[in-house]
């Protein structure tokens, strides 16, 4: 596009043209009329065939004078006029706009790795083995008959008297007196044969569940009854003196028949059986108080708390010593691991929930008080479950690694309820220990839940409360919902 400056301009005071365009412009500065061009770099060039109008035509010479006088000069012609300005050239087209550059494809998603593999469960150790029970004595062969005393001997008949007068009859006999009968033995006291000494297991009373070891011994056996003395015969009854030949005499009545001997005396017991060889440690094997199985305990997690109630097997009359407040206890083939829980009877200290600090084959060691006795041979356990997680949003009961441990009931105490609902965990395939099986649809155990809002001055029964879960996966998971997000504190509990 051209820039016309129609009035003489010194070419210094042309302004440069942008791009694409000049400046025209005649400058008288320049000594001429002509036509001047200014580029967009500012370059000043003529323009070619440039000049105001055509010029005038010359006007013909004058004729010659005659000579003399010079003729006059002719008159000048008129200018030309201006010639008309060339037409703008026309603007060149824009050039096309470049196509946009593609977009780069996205990388791909990295893939998720593959969960771990579930650690299988531990096995249980085995039950102490019961001690073998002591063969019972053979019995005592029973005494024999004492013989039958000897009867008496007949009275001799009187003789017969002389003929005559008939002579007085012979006094009769006396009777021989009976035998005094022997004095029966003695009765034995104590137990039939083959009885033991030994202890008896015995209710303290109607209204306590504790027991404890009676001893008991053997009576003695009964020494055995003397013989009774054999009767004595009877005497003869003396001859009647001879008389006159009379009647014959009576014959002399027999002498009685001397009494029985008493029966031999019963013969000695037989000898007591040995005494069965004790059991290895068992339920409550080798203790003189049986402990109960059932136990209570508490988990405690900044302000919020747990409480369990579980059975499990005891372990009793086990060897234990002390430093400090390390406990070692000695107990073949526990199965426990670190990190496990125990609750400690008739220790240094007694109902004591502890977890383990290390392991032997044979022996375990857990942190106590730092007082009492240093050794003893009678100390009991009971294994118990362990709250790996206790807060708001989530509760995880775990079992222990032996000890036959059931999950009867649980207390939650959430301080401030914000989370509903919330998730609770138990071991999974844990029959014999731990919740029951919870591995699959028809062995999952439910837990019967019971909730309150306990953070006005009135607890408030949470009718709305329930237990849901899934029925295809996730068996040991169970969700706790319904009015749980008081944003104050919140008790429920669970009956398994």
């Amino acid at each position: 596009m051209a820039q016309i400056n129609l009035l003489n301009t010194s070419g210094s005071e042309v302004t440069t043209p942008s791009n694409e365009h000049i400046a025209v412009f005649s400058s008288g500065s320049l000594g001429n009329t002509t036509l001047y061009l200014k580029d967009a770099a500012g370059t000043i060039s003529q323009l070619a065939g440039s000049g105001g109008g055509g010029g005038g035509t010359n006007g013909t010479s004058g004729t010659s004078g005659t000579s003399g006088t010079s003729g006059a000069d002719g008159s000048s012609g008129s200018s030309g006029t201006s010639g008309a300005d060339g037409s703008s050239g026309s603007s060149g087209t824009s050039g096309a706009d470049g196509s946009s550059g593609s977009s780069g494809t996205s990388g791909a998603d990295g893939s998720s790795g593959s969960s771990g593999t579930s650690g299988t469960d531990g096995s249980s150790g085995s039950s102490g083995t019961s001690g073998i029970d002591g063969s019972s004595g053979s019995s005592g062969t029973s005494g024999s008959n004492g013989s039958s005393g000897s009867s008496g001997t007949s009275g001799s008949s009187g003789s017969s008297g002389t003929s005559g007068s008939n002579g007085s009859s012979g006094s009769s006999g006396t009777s021989g007196s009976n035998g005094s009968s022997g004095s029966s033995g003695t009765s034995g006291q104590g137990i039939a044969a083959g009885g033991l000494t030994g202890q008896a297991l015995v209710k303290a009373s109607d209204t306590d569940y504790d027991y404890a070891w009676a001893n008991f011994t053997s009576g003695t056996s009964g020494s055995s009854g003397s013989n009774g003395s054999s009767g004595s015969s009877g005497t003869s009854g003396s001859n009647g003196s001879s008389g006159s030949s009379g009647t014959s005499g009576s014959d002399g009545s027999s002498g009685s028949s001397g009494t029985s001997g008493t029966s031999g005396a019963t013969g000695d017991a037989g000898s007591s059986g040995t005494s069965g060889s004790s059991g290895t440690s068992g339920t409550g094997g080798g203790i003189s108080t049986v402990y109960t199985n059932v136990v209570r305990y508490e988990y405690t997690s900044g302000s919020d708390k747990a409480q369990l109630l579980s059975a499990g097997t005891l372990f009793g009359g086990l060897s234990w010593t002390r430093s400090s407040t390390t406990l070692t206890v000695t107990s073949t083939g526990h199965g426990l691991t670190t990190g496990d829980y125990v609750v400690l009877r008739n220790f240094n200290v007694d109902y004591a929930h502890v977890s383990i600090t290390s392991t032997g084959a044979n022996t375990f060691t857990c942190t106590v008080a730092d007082s009492g006795d240093t050794s003893g041979t009678a100390g009991a356990y009971i294994p118990a479950l362990d709250v790996s997680t206790l807060g708001d949003s989530a509760i995880t009961v775990e079992s222990p690694t032996a000890g036959n441990v059931q999950l009867i009931s649980m207390m939650v105490y959430i301080n401030s309820s914000e989370t509903d609902p919330k998730t609770l965990t138990v071991p999974s395939n844990a029959l014999s220990n731990g919740a029951g099986g919870n591995n699959s649809l028809n062995t999952r155990i439910p837990p019967d839940i019971r909730a309150y809002n306990v953070g006005a001055a009135t607890s408030a029964w949470l009718s709305s409360t329930t237990v849901t879960f899934s029925t295809s996966a996730n068996h040991n998971v169970y969700s706790l919902s319904g009015g749980l997000d008081t944003f104050g504190s919140v008790m429920f509990t669970m009956q398994f």
